[in-house]
């Protein structure tokens, strides 16, 4: 089994087997965060689009969440293990 580590509190930090995870930008940062509290929980992709980017249109915050997935996907998958999503 795969282990991700976050520390949320005094700045993110993601570890992925013990190494740091790099993601580029704060809303990747808080789309990892939500995605994995709590654990187990399954989220609506249009809820977490309005929630991460509420201030553009929704045809945008669909196409910049899809974004962040798949910036996700991808440092996750080149850290090694793949985690599901």
């Amino acid at each position: 089994m795969v282990r991700l580590d976050l520390t949320l509190f005094g700045g993110f930090l993601a570890r992925v087997q013990g190494e740091p995870l790099a993601l580029p930008t704060k809303k990747t940062q808080a789309l990892l965060a939500y995605l994995a509290l709590p654990v187990g929980h399954a989220h609506q992709r249009d809820k977490l689009a309005t929630l991460l980017w509420g201030g553009t249109p929704d045809a945008s915050a669909r196409n910049s969440f899809r974004q962040a997935l798949f910036v996700l996907r991808k440092a996750l998958a080149s850290s090694g293990d793949v985690l599901q999503m």
